[in-house]
């Protein structure tokens, strides 16, 4: 990912009220966000998150700073900038936002007609062409009321592309979908956004889909927070969780969770295959619940791979026999879960020894 940056935000504030009465919802928030690049914004609710993602889809003009769109300056911009802009993004919501009295593929061309620069005769094939991409070809003259939420939110999908975006803003896409769903719309949504060369930027509380970021901006009291912020915050989730085992016991979980992910993002190639042995491996061994496991899991991928170290050293503290037996063996199978072991999964495993001071792997 390289070149000029599409959105570009310097010192910009936003507040409601005025006088004594306002509330800063955004204090002096800056970053820049490149073309391609995949961005998660997380924090609490009434953090500023979805204020901001408004902003950046121009949906209202910010009130002080700049805030810069395809170069664009969008703070005190006028109407017609604004209405621009946005022709050049897209939206999925957490409610899909589908009008139940078209079918699916009107839904999705509805972004077609609304764009001056497509001709209204190309709506429709644009529309079954993306829900094809979607995996909705075969249900394009259905009716939202027939779908499943997990359809709902691919439609959501199909109808923010089909007009070719340089921007897909996602306010928690996930919010009402099951583990499994959840994954294969952000999954999907990566597929797409990657294959459009997009800039995808993703409001979410979901803990299970922070490893598809290439960055993760954390929001709190409406101030942004550096990634070394974003990560603790979000590894002090785990550690609270974890309070409740001794700590022998949570030492061994954060750093077999972490060493089960440096294995498995090795080969820079993570198959669903070694995502499920991972958490086979942590609910055998680590005495937590599924939906802690899937927690642990997921934070430990999303700390690897926006790490910005090769490797990051685990502590060297005592194990047991039975300990390092259960942690050795579970790493070769993570490697070998998609039915390949390569080298730089070999080498990370005995990389991942020497920094524990196991015997030779």
């Amino acid at each position: 990912m390289s070149g000029e940056a599409v959105i570009s935000i310097s010192q910009l504030e936003h507040y409601y009220g005025s006088g004594k009465l306002r509330q800063h919802i955004l204090e002096d928030i800056s970053t820049e966000i490149l073309p391609g690049e995949i961005v998660i914004l997380t924090g609490p609710s009434g953090s500023g998150k979805t204020t901001l993602l408004t902003l950046m889809g121009a949906l209202r003009s910010a009130q002080q700073g700049s805030l810069k769109i395809f170069g664009r300056e969008l703070c005190g911009a006028d109407a017609r900038s604004m209405q621009s802009v946005r022709r050049q993004i897209g939206y999925i919501f957490q409610a899909h936002n589908l009008i139940e009295a078209l079918t699916v593929w009107q839904n999705v061309a509805m972004s077609v007609y609304l764009h001056p620069d497509i001709r209204r005769r190309d709506a429709r094939p644009l529309a079954q062409d993306m829900l094809a991409a979607v995996g909705l070809g075969d249900h394009a003259n259905k009716y939202p009321g027939e779908l499943s939420g997990g359809q709902k939110q691919r439609v959501g999908i199909a109808r923010a592309l089909v007009a070719r975006p340089r921007i897909l803003l996602a306010d928690e896409p996930t919010a009402s979908l099951d583990r499994h769903t959840g994954r294969e719309v952000v999954d999907l949504m990566r597929k797409l956004a990657h294959e459009q060369q997009v800039t995808v930027i993703i409001v979410t509380h979901d803990n299970r889909i922070l490893d598809v970021a290439d960055r993760i901006l954390h929001l709190e009291d409406g101030r942004m927070q550096s990634l070394s912020g974003a990560i603790a915050e979000n590894a002090s989730q785990l550690l609270t969780m974890l309070g409740k085992h001794d700590p022998e016991q949570s030492h061994f979980i954060s750093t077999f969770s972490h060493a089960l992910a440096r294995v498995a993002l090795a080969d820079n190639v993570l198959a669903e295959q070694e995502r499920q042995v991972m958490r086979e491996a942590m609910l055998s061994t680590s005495g937590l619940s599924q939906a802690e496991v899937d927690l642990a899991v997921e934070l430990a991928m999303a700390q690897v791979r926006i790490s910005s170290e090769d490797t990051v050293d685990l502590p060297r503290k005592p194990f047991s026999r039975l300990q390092r037996e259960q942690f050795v063996a579970a790493l070769y199978a993570v490697a070998n879960a998609d039915g390949n072991l390569t080298e730089d999964e070999r080498q990370e495993i005995n990389r991942i020894a020497d920094e524990l001071g196991f015997p030779e792997a």
